[in-house]
């Protein structure tokens, strides 16, 4: 059995999280598999006889999600990186989402509260109130793409709900709007305001949660952050810097006083004291000579040392170390695992609930404009609820 932790790109959910689970398990030759949504990872053990890991990737693929592996040398920086760029983009849309939608719920609140209504909004109210609910959605946009996308695949998560929600309350007032332009009358709520505030909360949940989610990987992040980046190699008696990740067991590196040990190995030449705090949590320096085992991350101290790498990249024992550390933030409690079955059919069940609702109310004679307004609060009230 082979033990694998992949990097999962495009989980807006815990749903998001179970519909991959679920795939998974209906694979033959995956033991146990478990999808982190704060860490955005999958810690997956598997045979490598019946399946392997490009096989594993393409069915995460399928189910709309991208997977990859991440060796320690990149992770830090990439995944820091990747985390600001997307803090980034999701607060741009968020705060243009939150501008557009400001004079819509000024005119809602407006007719509620008797503020003084400016007469480009008495006059044009309904066109501005379309222009700008468009406006709140193209910046939203990606919500409606991801929702439609798993509910084509009959694999709905959150967005699904929140893109049925918002999209009947949208393209509803955008037949009203048409109707009442060509003159029509017709007596009847317009729900612009309903599709944009709902995204406006949504992106702003979207926000804070990457924030969040950021967090959560803090220590693994310090631990990484512990490896120099270049180490320097002795050949035919020239010293050479490299990169890290070009480091291969059987080179021969040179480490003077005060610079951290790039790799594993052990001790051909030089005599020093070692700081391994930081891996095993040893306050006094450790006397080093020829033949004497050193740790990558740990730093040399007073002598010049000599030392033939023997581990390198996920086989040093830093590596072991964030593995295991990532693994038990990976491990679920029996209640979590309880919460991510209920996630499962949580959406399912949530837009059968609101179509049974829609239909109990059109048969017992109200008309289509309360029966919708009743699909869509239930659709919106327990979309809305996780993001309490």
């Amino acid at each position: 059995m082979k033990k694998e932790i992949l990097k999962i790109k495009g989980m807006h959910c815990v749903s998001c999280a179970a519909n991959i689970e679920n795939a998974l398990k209906k694979e033959g030759g995956i033991k146990s598999v478990n999808i982190n949504f704060a860490t955005e990872k999958a810690y997956l053990e598997f045979d490598l006889i019946e399946i392997s890991i490009a096989r594993i990737q393409k069915i995460i693929e399928k189910s709309g999600y991208k997977a990859s592996e991440e060796t320690i040398e990149e992770v830090h920086d990439h995944h820091k990186d990747e985390n600001v760029a997307e803090i980034k983009k999701l607060k741009r849309r968020f705060i243009a989402a939150f501008f557009f939608s400001l004079p819509i719920i000024y005119m809602v609140m407006g007719e509620m509260t008797g503020l003084p209504m400016p007469i480009i909004f008495e006059k044009y109210g309904t066109v501005i109130q379309f222009v700008l609910t468009t406006a709140v959605i193209v910046s939203c946009f990606n919500i409606w793409t991801s929702g439609f996308k798993n509910l084509w695949r009959l694999a709905p998560n959150m967005d699904s709900l929140i893109f049925i929600g918002t999209a009947i309350a949208y393209f509803y007032s955008l037949t009203i709007s048409i109707l009442i332009f060509l003159g029509t009358k017709i007596e009847a709520h317009l729900y612009y305001e309903s599709a944009a505030l709902i995204l406006v909360f949504i992106s702003l949940g979207r926000y804070l949660g990457t924030i969040t989610k950021g967090k959560t990987s803090e220590a693994i992040k310090k631990l990484i952050g512990l490896r120099p980046k270049e180490a320097i190699t002795i050949k035919n008696d020239e010293e050479t810097k490299i990169p890290i990740s070009e480091v291969k067991v059987g080179d021969i590196i040179l480490v003077r006083p005060g610079e951290k040990i790039p790799v594993d190995g052990i001790v051909v030449d030089g005599y020093s004291g070692v700081d391994e705090k930081a891996i095993t949590g040893e306050g006094i320096p450790i006397e080093k000579k020829k033949g004497d085992e050193v740790i990558g991350a740990t730093i040399n101290k007073t002598g010049v040392l000599k030392f033939k790498a023997t581990r390198v990249g996920k086989d040093m024992v830093l590596a072991q170390i964030i593995k295991i550390v990532e693994e038990a933030m990976g491990s679920k409690a029996p209640i979590q695992l309880l919460a991510d079955k209920v996630s499962f059919y949580f959406v399912p069940t949530v837009i059968g609930t609101a179509i049974l609702s829609f239909i109990i109310w059109l048969l017992i004679g109200q008309p289509l404009t309360f029966a919708l307004m009743i699909f869509i609060a239930v659709l919106i009230s327990l979309v809305l609820a996780p993001w309490d």
